[in-house]
């Protein structure tokens, strides 16, 4: 085998372990985010009861915030490392613009 072929099928396998990588990243991402957004409906949901007095939601709060700013953590951190797609950052996006919605701020 020519040295330069070598280099080649070297080259293909590195790419193709490389692609593979990223789809499990890419999918370790989206479940990451699905589980942020399903966080937030039940945080929105919770919050919308809280304004009517219901004090079970308003004792969850501090651990519902708690566990957002954690999935916020982790994916800013994912966003500041270049690990997510365009179409997760839209994501992130759009549960931030739902958040704002309702509770009347960004976190």
């Amino acid at each position: 085998m020519e040295p330069s072929l070598k280099i080649n099928l070297v080259e293909l396998k590195t790419t193709n372990q490389t692609n593979c990588s990223k789809k499990l990243s890419n999918k370790k991402w989206d479940k990451c985010l699905n589980d942020y957004e399903n966080y937030t409906k039940e945080y929105i949901k919770q919050y919308k009861k809280s304004l009517k007095g219901n004090s079970i939601s308003l004792s969850k709060y501090p651990y519902m915030k708690a566990k957002s700013e954690v999935l916020c953590e982790k994916l800013n951190g994912a966003k500041n490392l270049d690990f997510l797609t365009e179409k997760q950052l839209k994501r992130i996006s759009k549960i931030l613009m739902k958040i704002a919605e309702v509770c009347g701020t960004l976190e």
